[in-house]
């Protein structure tokens, strides 16, 4: 947008529409470096750019300080909205999903997993709804059915996940791998609509919903799982190509030590089929190894499976 607006303010005789343009920024040193004309910058996390849910005097706030800026003649003009907000809000207890789930841990069998997965909708389907009752809206569909299909969805994670399953199911338009990335956003967001619709004393931070989903559901263990599998893929598409290790972990983004410490098992046992193993190489031709394996599961939450991993093996 701050690219776009360059030119929207430039004169017609230029190309432009001569048209003064305001926006609010969420990442500072983008907006340094694009330095569009008139901006804000809010320190409030993505997804939220005027500021914590029911607050609308900050929202307001926002909104006129940004519209504000139509006044300053010059540019770039590139001004901080003041970070003590989340502050004021913020309760002295951290959030915890008010969703209780029954005492289950996730299995590796495909029956039992797909049991415990169902149980999850079931418990949070009620919330969700409520949720939706006043909104009218939700960002579940992207994959191009809705939350009534969020059972399946799940079962198409879990299949893929125990044999990297590559048919297409019925009802879906998008190829496989990149379904399996619509369909994880849309898990993500009936989970998350459905916490934070139940009453609770305290409301959550995206990190909390993070953690929460990733390292507390069954189906948050389910998506680290199909990410494994695409891993692998990726990772015997560039030992094929001669990379080393150091240069898979830069290629995939990983932390460094990872291809190392995968690699051997990843050739023992790739759990794979061909089918995948081609979409890999083509990706690898076109440029875009790791387009899905970096897209499903967030940077910050990456580590953290393993960490729990650890900490239940060694209480």
């Amino acid at each position: 947008m701050g690219v776009l607006s360059q030119y929207i303010e430039r004169i017609p005789e230029n190309g432009g529409a001569g048209i003064a343009t305001v926006q609010v920024s969420l990442i500072r040193p983008v907006s340094e470096a694009v330095r569009p004309p008139r901006a804000l910058w809010v320190p409030f996390p993505l997804g939220r750019p005027l500021g914590p849910p029911n607050r609308s005097d900050v929202q307001l706030d926002v909104l006129r300080q940004t519209l504000g800026l139509v006044n300053q003649p010059n540019g770039p003009v590139l001004i901080d909205y003041p970070d003590t907000v989340e502050d004021d809000i913020q309760p002295e207890d951290g959030w915890s999903c008010p969703v209780v789930f029954p005492g289950i841990q996730p299995e590796t069998e495909s029956g039992a997993l797909k049991v415990q997965l169902r149980t999850e909708v079931q418990f949070l389907r009620p919330w969700f709804d409520e949720g939706v009752r006043p909104r009218l809206r939700t960002t579940v569909g992207t994959n191009g059915k809705g939350a009534e299909s969020i059972g399946e969805m799940l079962e198409i994670l879990a299949t893929f996940s125990a044999d990297a399953e590559m048919t297409i199911p019925n009802g879906y338009s998008h190829p496989m791998p990149e379904l399996l990335r619509y369909l994880s956003a849309d898990i993500r967001a009936f989970y998350s609509e459905a916490a934070i619709s139940k009453p609770s004393p305290t409301l959550p931070t995206p990190d909390d919903l993070e953690e929460w989903f990733f390292l507390e559901t069954v189906a948050g263990d389910v998506i680290y799982e199909v990410r494994e599998r695409l891993l692998r893929a990726d990772m015997l598409v560039l030992m094929a190509q001669g990379l080393d290790n150091d240069d898979i972990d830069n290629r995939l983004v990983l932390d460094p030590g990872t291809a190392a410490e995968i690699s051997g098992d990843t050739l023992r046992k790739p759990g794979i089929n061909r089918k995948l193993l081609q979409e890999s190489a083509e990706a690898f031709q076109a440029g875009l190894i790791g387009r899905f394996t970096r897209s499903f599961v967030p940077i910050a939450m990456r580590d953290r499976r393993g960490d729990r991993i650890k900490t239940a093996a060694n209480p």
